[in-house]
């Protein structure tokens, strides 16, 4: 083995020690640099596509919206990997930047990467996003395990197990690698960019309006010299008001659109493959010749059902599997985004919901003041979960509501005493269904 070859390898495991050391297994074949085909002819990113910009624009500042909260079963958890997501995934971006770049690499490249990088001494990592261009998976031939493979633009090429890499693709056909949106957009986009360049091409050349003579008969060139000469003549100096056309010939205007009626139809047809490709209500980026719902908050439960929870659902996974250790997990710790907080209805709408959640009792007063900044109610009486009186079960209504009320009967007549009038130390309370209800207090006594 030559020396050079020896200094080789034990540069290759220097580099594996310092950034994958974590189960003492290497790479079992360094990988070859792979050249990936420029198949993108036209820049169809956000930069230069509006139609792109809208469609990830749109996801990713709803995505970013969302407030994401680390929970123990139904109990929001406050420690400092809840604060790493929730506030400070890295030392330059909030969560609500880091999460809509996660999502605008995702739509365009068709990946979305976050390094965890520890440094000396941390409990918790620092969520550094990659370049997806520059990352590539690797299946360890040994141990089948995933790695990646990181580009950097400085410095040698990093392998890094997929334990700190956190990854959520577009669509995927072999679980690993995204497709990206754009490439399937590809023809689309070309398509339209060509059409407009053609109307562009007409609109510069001046093709507005024009004036198209007829000649009876065949003209030499010198002929038809002569005549349009006299014509323009004629029409300067009668500022157009006034022609005299002689020998049979006639003046017919010629009208060109400075827009070609054709674009309006490739334009529709280009946002609703766009909408299809990102999974998008077409009306949300500007086609509402289909739209049928009759309210806002109908689009948005389209928009949110179909669109966004898959999306979110991604995510949460995601968290879940790379920040969580599996004892976590199974004590029920988990990451969710709240999907309601985008979902705003109109005031009697909200009115409404509130009012039957309430009266249901699965949320109580102070919960729904709550989610609008207001205090709790005075005395904690806003805590307590309520239920509406004129709700009962059938066993109760059959069987057990006709005794209560007779008892309830039997005392009245006991505590009358002949006088009809009930004494103030009586049990009833001359209302049958409150009678044996027990109180808030009651129920809290144990």
């Amino acid at each position: 083995m030559s020396i050079l070859t020896t200094l080789r390898n034990r540069r290759r495991q220097r580099i594996i020690a310092k950034y994958l050391n974590t189960n003492g297994m290497a790479i079992a074949q360094r990988p070859q640099r792979i050249w990936i085909p420029h198949w993108l002819h036209g820049d169809y990113t956000l930069k230069n596509s509006e139609l792109v910009f809208a469609a990830v624009s749109r996801i990713s500042n709803a995505f970013s919206a969302m407030p994401v909260q680390l929970y123990k079963g139904s109990k929001p958890i406050y420690n400092d990997l809840n604060d790493l997501i929730v506030s400070n995934p890295n030392q330059y971006m909030t969560s609500c930047q880091f999460f809509k770049t996660l999502e605008a690499c995702r739509g365009t490249a068709g990946d979305c990467y976050a390094l965890k990088v520890y440094g000396p001494g941390d409990a918790l990592p620092h969520l550094d996003i990659l370049d997806p261009t520059k990352v590539r998976p690797i299946i360890e031939k040994t141990s089948g395990e995933l790695w990646w493979r990181i580009q950097p633009d400085e410095g040698p090429e990093l392998l890094v197990h997929d334990f700190y890499m956190i990854h959520v693709p577009f669509i995927s056909t072999n679980g690993i690698g995204g497709i990206s949106p754009v490439s399937v957009l590809f023809d689309t986009l070309k398509y339209s960019e060509n059409i407009q360049e053609f109307n562009q091409k007409q609109l510069e050349q001046g093709v507005n309006s024009a004036i198209v003579l007829e000649a009876p008969a065949n003209l030499g060139d010198d002929q038809k010299k002569e005549m349009v000469e006299d014509f323009m003549k004629t029409y300067r100096e009668t500022s157009g008001n006034i022609l005299l056309l002689e020998s049979g010939v006639k003046a017919n205007n010629l009208n060109l659109s400075p827009v070609d009626s054709k674009l309006f139809e490739v334009e529709k047809i280009t946002r609703s493959k766009v909408a299809m490709v990102y999974n998008l209500p077409p009306h949300l980026l500007g086609d509402y010749s289909d739209t049928s719902f009759s309210s806002q908050e109908q689009q948005m439960l389209e928009f949110l059902m179909l669109t966004m929870l898959p999306i979110v659902t991604a995510y949460e996974h995601e968290l879940n599997r790379k920040l969580l250790t599996r004892n976590q997990r199974k004590n029920g710790y988990h990451f969710k985004f709240d999907m309601e907080s985008i979902l705003r209805a109109d005031a009697a709408t909200q009115a409404e919901v509130d009012y039957k959640a309430v009266r249901s009792g699965w949320k109580t007063p102070d919960e729904i003041r709550f989610s609008r900044n207001l205090p709790a109610l005075p005395n904690g009486v806003g805590k307590y979960a309520l239920v509406s009186q004129d709700l009962a079960t059938l066993d109760y209504t059959v069987n057990d509501k006709p005794k209560v009320l007779m008892s309830s009967i039997d005392r009245k007549e006991n505590s009358d005493g002949g006088n009809g009038r009930a004494d103030s130390g009586g049990e009833g309370t001359g209302n049958p269904e409150s009678d044996n209800v027990p109180t808030a207090s009651e129920g809290e006594t144990d």
